[in-house]
């Protein structure tokens, strides 16, 4: 009995043998084998690295340290340079790979990914998409990819200089497919989940302007940006004697932005969409500066309507809320003064049917603030995106006002000074992309204007007196509350913006209803 046992112990002993022996050279075979295709296999593509590791048992395969290499493949330079600590590929699934023509994996992990890649602006976004589904011919499918602590750097191609820079990101994509075969883009990647967080975002958005985020959270229905900055990288001299025509210098900051409820991809006909049902501006606080010195850009400037409708993919966004926001826009139109102000405070707005995806709903702006530091101000604006004709309405209700508050507006920019309190004032704006009417009431006391000589020190008394001769001192004669103006026919520049638009019409119904009758119109 003993010999028997000793004869079974032996074979065991052999056949572990026999089964380890095979599994170190079935994994010294596929380490090899996949070597040599990394090696060989891969066009325009060099991959250095330290070792492979192949468990045939648990279907897990290691890549430590491995150096990507990318070159383009027209000019053959490195587009794009990437290490790593390692690249995990877990539990690969040999029955789908051997019968149902199929890579399935459990997951696929990134170490520490440090990437440079040299963007090209003339390689259409479309070539991508191309280029990589013509190189996938199975369906992959992966349950989880996640790529931790990376560094990824873009570049411009030309200049090298930074495009994009993310220090700080991590990511984790769930329920991965690409299925080379499907019929439309949007079956050909599908995702029940992903989880994306980085910090110290940097995009360089044009040639004037950056934008940045502290630190950024999105997953596939929300996503969270703190400490959101634009800002143009330039300081305002520097900006002005480089710009060929003027344009905004920008310094936005924004505490928190949070979109909510929100669904994009592509849809059936491949055009990109993006929707949410909220979306949270807290705390945005806006400097806006324009150098008026700077040559005039006569380029046609469309109502916001327009540029709604006239964007390159689906944008549907039911309600936006800004929550205590602060605006304040410059304008410098003489050389040797100090550009003119006007401050909104307190600013809170609500805007819903923001998009072109919204049929005949009407996109709806409401906004209450502070104007020149205690006068309310409450606006309300409405217009059809889906209405080729642009019409819109756009209403205002001013409160107390000093008018002497916007002196530092109107001396540097009109040559002008105001004096006297403005109780209360209401317009109407409707219009189109061309002209608009204004329904004004205003109540106010003791309404002077002080006409300014050229050095602005000194009031030039002939023209003062001139000008008040047609203004009537107060809005209370014969017992009235409010004087009406009305203007017709305002007629818009179209090289100028829509803020220009409404300043127009303001000005032709503060003109009726302080020189004219100030009676109301029926």
């Amino acid at each position: 009995m003993k010999s028997k046992y000793k004869k079974t112990t032996i074979v065991i002993v052999i056949i572990v043998f026999v089964i380890l022996f095979l599994s170190l050279l079935v994994n010294y075979f596929l380490e090899r084998k996949i070597g040599t295709f990394i090696n060989t296999k891969l066009d325009s593509t060099k991959i250095e690295y330290t070792s492979i590791d192949v468990n045939v048992w648990t279907g897990n395969l290691v890549v430590t340290s491995p150096t990507v290499f990318l070159a383009g493949q027209t000019t053959n330079k490195t587009i794009l340079n990437a290490k790593l600590k390692s690249i995990e590929i877990n539990d690969i699934g040999y029955w789908d790979l051997l019968f149902n023509d199929k890579i399935s994996v459990e997951s696929v992990v990134v170490n520490q990914l440090v990437a440079k890649y040299l963007h090209n602006p003339i390689v259409k976004k479309d070539d991508y998409k191309s280029g990589l589904l013509d190189k996938i011919e199975q369906v992959i499918d992966i349950k989880k990819i996640k790529i931790n602590n990376a560094d990824i750097l873009i570049s411009d191609y030309d200049t090298d200089s930074t495009v994009l820079s993310i220090p700080k990101f991590n990511f984790e994509l769930k329920d991965f497919q690409i299925n080379p075969k499907a019929s439309t883009l949007n079956k050909k990647f599908i995702y029940s989940d992903f989880n994306l967080t980085a910090k110290n975002l940097k995009w360089v958005i044009n040639e004037f302007d950056n934008l940045f985020s502290d630190s950024i959270v999105i997953t596939s229905n929300s996503a969270t940006f703190k400490d959101f900055k634009l800002k143009t990288k330039y300081n305002k001299n520097q900006y002005s004697k480089i710009l060929k025509t003027e344009r905004d210098h920008f310094k936005l900051g924004i505490k928190e932005v949070k979109i909510s409820d929100m669904d994009f991809g592509f849809n059936s006909g491949g055009q990109f969409y993006f929707k949410s049902n909220y979306v949270h501006f807290n705390l945005p606080e806006a400097e806006i500066y324009r150098d008026k010195l700077v040559a005039d850009d006569f380029s046609y400037k469309p109502l916001y309507g327009t540029m709604l409708r006239d964007l390159k993919f689906n944008l549907g966004l039911n309600l936006v809320e800004i929550s205590q926001g602060k605006i304040s826009y410059l304008e410098k139109v003489k050389l040797d003064k100090p550009a003119g102000r006007l401050d909104f405070i307190n600013l809170d707005a609500t805007i819903t049917n923001l998009g072109n995806t919204n049929g005949n709903a009407d996109t709806s702006i409401k906004v209450n603030s502070t104007f020149m530091e205690n006068s309310s101000l409450e606006v309300n604006w409405n217009f059809k995106v889906a209405d080729t004709t642009d019409q819109f309405v756009f209403k205002g209700d001013l409160g107390w006002f000093k008018a002497a508050q916007m002196d530092q507006f109107t001396q540097p920019n009109l040559n002008v000074d105001l004096n006297g309190e403005l109780k209360q004032t209401y317009f109407t704006i409707s219009g189109n992309p061309r002209t608009s009417r204004i329904d004004l009431k205003i109540k106010y006391d003791d309404f002077e204007i002080s006409i300014l000589k050229k050095n602005e020190k000194e009031r030039n008394k002939f023209l003062s007196t001139i000008a008040n001769l047609f203004v009537s001192e107060d809005s209370e004669e014969e017992k009235r509350n409010f004087r009406y103006g009305q203007a017709d026919t305002i007629e818009r520049d179209t090289t100028k913006s829509v803020f220009n638009f409404i300043w127009l019409n303001l000005k032709g119904g503060l003109r009726s209803s302080l020189i004219g009758d100030g009676e109301k119109v029926n």
